[in-house]
Formats: C-alpha cells, sequence, structure tokens
C-alpha cells in the first residue's frame, strides 16, 4: 500500500517511523506491505516510488526546515503537484487545522478521492466545515474516508460509537474534548494559579500551543464535537451549527469554590444543543478527568450510559490513530 503524507511535524513524523519500525510486523499480521513513497510540507516535497526512509526525511526537515531539500527533493511542489504525479492508494493528511474556510486541506481531499486513492486525516477543520458533503464523495467515488485521529487522539472515541456500540442507539454525546482547557482547569482548581500561569505550564509540557486560542476558546471542542455527534448519530452538522464559548472567564476562587461544595467547573461539549461551554459538574462525575485527559459520555438507548477516558492529544497519540486507520483499509 502505497502512501503520500502531508504534513511532516510531529504527527507526520512519528507516523514515518512507526510504518518504518513496524513494517515487517505489519506485513505479518495484516498482510499490509506500507511505505511512504511521497511526503509534502510546506516547504515542498520528497517523492521516492520505493520509499522513503524516515531518517533521511526527519534529517532533512530539522536540518533545513523541509523535507524537500532533501536529496531530490522538489521545493516548492505542493500536495495537487505531487497527487497529479504520484500512484499511491492512500492519502493521509496530517497538516494543521485550518477553521476559516478548511483549505487547502479540503480541496487536497477531494483531489486524492477524486484519483481513487483512500484517505485518512487527523486534520479536524475540512470534516468540521464539511463533513457531510466529504463523505458523499467518498461514497459517491467508491472510496472510503477515516478520521479518528481528529477526536480523542490515540484514544479510540469514534471506533467505540462505531463499532463497540454497533447496533446500539446513541441518542447523544457528552464530554471535555480539549485536554489543554482542562489541563489548565485543572490546574487552577488544585494549585489556584491564574489561566495564565496554569496556560504557560501547559506550554511548557507540551500540552498546549504558543498560540492556544483554539483550545482555550472552545473552538477546538466546538470541532471535535461536530465530528463526534455526526460520527455516532449518523446526524449532518458543520462547525456553523455549534454555540460555543472557552473557559477565558474562569478564577480559581470559581474553580476552588466549586470544589468545596463536591461540584468541578470542566469545558463540556454536548450534543444536546450542540453546545459547548463551562459547566458545573459533580465532582464523582466520569466527565470530571484531571490534567489533559478527555471523557466522553454515550447516551446509548439499550445501555444508559457509556464513558470511555483516555488522553486526547499528541504527536504519537495521533499517530497511532491514522495507523489503525491504515490498517482498518484492508478490512
Amino acid at each position: 500500500m502505497r502512501i503520500i503524507l502531508a504534513g511532516y511535524g510531529k504527527v507526520g513524523r512519528n507516523l514515518h517511523c512507526i510504518l518504518e519500525g513496524r513494517r515487517k510486523e505489519l506485513l505479518e499480521r495484516f498482510s499490509l506491505d506500507l511505505k511512504v513513497v511521497a511526503i509534502v510540507d510546506r516547504g515542498g516535497a520528497l517523492v521516492r516510488p520505493r520509499g522513503i526512509r524516515c531518517a533521511e526525511a526527519a534529517a532533512a526537515k530539522e536540518g533545513h526546515g523541509t523535507v524537500a531539500r532533501a536529496e531530490g527533493g522538489m521545493p516548492g511542489a505542493d500536495v495537487l503537484d505531487v497527487l497529479e504525479e504520484v500512484d499511491a492508494d492512500v492519502y493521509v493528511d496530517a497538516t494543521l487545522p485550518n477553521f476559516r474556510d478548511g483549505q487547502p486541506s479540503i480541496s487536497y481531499i477531494n483531489a486524492a478521492m477524486m484519483r481513487g486513492m483512500h484517505v485518512v486525516t487527523s486534520n479536524k477543520a475540512p470534516l468540521a466545515l464539511a463533513m457531510p458533503a466529504l463523505l458523499e464523495t467518498a461514497r459517491y467515488r467508491g472510496v472510503r474516508l477515516l478520521y479518528s485521529g481528529t477526536v480523542g487522539g490515540g484514544t479510540p472515541f469514534l471506533s467505540v460509537a462505531s463499532d463497540s456500540l454497533r447496533g446500539n442507539r446513541i441518542r447523544a454525546v457528552r464530554g471535555v474534548l480539549n485536554g489543554t482547557s482542562n489541563y489548565v482547569l485543572y490546574r487552577m482548581e488544585t494549585e489556584g494559579i491564574s489561566l495564565e500561569e496554569a496556560l504557560e505550564e501547559a506550554r511548557r509540557l507540551g500540552y498546549a500551543e504558543a498560540d492556544a486560542s483554539l483550545d482555550i476558546g472552545g473552538m477546538d471542542a466546538a470541532a471535535k464535537l461536530v465530528i463526534l455527534t455526526n460520527h455516532s448519530t449518523g446526524s449532518r452538522y458543520t462547525l456553523g451549527d455549534v454555540r460555543y464559548s472557552g473557559i477565558e472567564g474562569a478564577t480559581p476562587e470559581d474553580l476552588r469554590e466549586a470544589a468545596r461544595r463536591g461540584k468541578a467547573i470542566r469545558l463540556v461539549a454536548d450534543s444536546r444543543g450542540l453546545k459547548v461551554e463551562m459547566e458545573e459538574i459533580d465532582a464523582r462525575s466520569p466527565l470530571n478527568v484531571p490534567a489533559n485527559l478527555n471523557s466522553v459520555e454515550f447516551d446509548v438507548e439499550e445501555l444508559g450510559s457509556v464513558y470511555v477516558i483516555g488522553r486526547g492529544a499528541g504527536g504519537p497519540e495521533t499517530a497511532a490513530a491514522i495507523l489503525r486507520d491504515i490498517v482498518q483499509l484492508s478490512s
């Protein structure tokens, strides 16, 4: 199975090295001979029909800022150029999200599907903004669009809904979907530090980007709510349907006062009303998770509440989710 990989940050590099390191195992267990034949980043592309070594691509990226500086690289080339020239079976989008219009990823995903390639993505923006249309295109072209890395990183929130709960009726989903904001609230509650101090701590630990506005402002959780709700209930929402706010108004005093009353304040995404907002919940609730964990409650008609808890982000974790999707393509 030949793979075109777009995006060579933490997720893309982790995925590439996992695929290379476990190639023999994946061949033996799943009859999958996986090789990355093209990598595209902001500086250009590197194409090798026989496969690209992880060490070579990583060295070019670290040393020169782009894989295109490796021998035989193509500076300035973009994904459309590569899709036109390279024969591949799977297009993997591990690029950063653009929630303004989802571009250029939406165009790249559509172009790959129109060329008969399966698509695996960890980029939330295209799904949050155009999930119904993208899935319709995949059906029309007879390819698969898989996206488990968009919600929960390596924790299989989406596959619990579609696989473990298959045949059951999921009435609603509710959860803590953003690890950065949860870490900030948790530290404010337990240590009494300010939002700014907790956020800076999250940055030092790698839980938050330099610009954490999407996390703190609630948009990241809103995007995940759209994807999780559509996937779980068959709905056709987009990001514009969600009413969301963030944690900017939280204070250590509010959090500690809630704790004294046996409560916790968390940023909760809820498909009932399609909203994301700070909410006071029971401190004993499974949604009251510590640090940067995520937690999802599936309200299932036949079973009641089913909870899944795990780490929601990170390069290795999200790469593991992409690998899970690639393996699923063989089933």
